[in-house]
């Protein structure tokens, strides 16, 4: 699949997940707490601690006559002067290959665990085997059309984290999928279109899942009808 193929559908994949999750606020914030004024007072009143074994004027004067300065270390010791290491310079990050286009549309379906249950790992399997989707880049499934990279469609989990673990079938739980497919691809609209409602219609069945349009609304004939004349229009543009 195409660098740039992977980014976008990295990208749609992000906001299909931020679409599909209510963030309830972000937990408070912890203040430190003040010093009180009796500690910041006790502060306020520490002196500066007083170097034990000060010469005394005498003795200061002593040293004088004697043509040494009373304010030098009695060892006669100086402190060495260390040379700062010049920072190396680091070489200049490389620029990132652009993403490509933005596709010019997308589509989206969910598919919702009824009554409070959760789609496990075997039962995800078992269904998308079933439709043909291909587990792959990204860690999601995708319907690849014969003799090309670029996916039709997409699956993806429709809660965090988005992608599915390779090795966490035996654990794995969701209450909700996200189909998506982008355009232009590597088939038409409408073929695209009608390949991924059918699939989301049989993994509904196979599941015993609520097939939702992009809004998140029960998926209606109404819907249908008007996302295939989108299609079709999208088609006509691009012919």
């Amino acid at each position: 699949m195409e660098a740039s193929t992977l980014r976008w559908i990295l990208i749609i994949v992000g906001i299909v997940i931020v679409g599909s999750i209510f963030l309830f606020g972000n937990p408070e914030k912890k203040r430190k707490p003040k010093a009180s004024r009796k500690k910041q007072g006790e502060l306020n009143e520490r002196r500066e601690p007083t170097l034990e074994g000060t010469l005394g004027d005498g003795e200061a004067r002593e040293l004088e006559l004697e043509g040494l300065d009373p304010g030098a270390d009695p060892g006669g010791q100086r402190e060495l002067e260390i040379e700062r290491a010049e920072p190396v310079p680091r070489p200049p990050p490389k620029p990132r290959k652009p993403a490509g286009p933005p596709p010019e549309k997308i589509v989206t379906m969910f598919l919702l665990a009824r009554d409070n249950r959760v789609i496990t790992g075997a039962d995800l399997l078992h269904a998308t085997v079933s439709t043909g989707m291909e587990y792959g880049d990204m860690n999601i499934f995708h319907r690849l059309p014969e003799g090309s990279e670029r996916p039709v469609f997409s699956l993806a989990n429709a809660a965090k984290p988005g992608y599915f673990e390779r090795d966490e079938w035996n654990t794995f739980e969701t209450s909700g999928l996200a189909l998506f497919l982008t355009l232009p691809g590597p088939v038409s609209g409408l073929d695209a279109w009608d390949s991924m409602l059918a699939t989301a219609r049989r993994i509904s069945e196979i599941l015993h899942a609520e097939l939702l349009d992009d809004e998140r609304n029960p998926f209606t004939r109404q819907k249908e009808a008007q996302m295939r004349e989108e299609m079709r229009e999208f088609d006509r543009r691009k012919s």
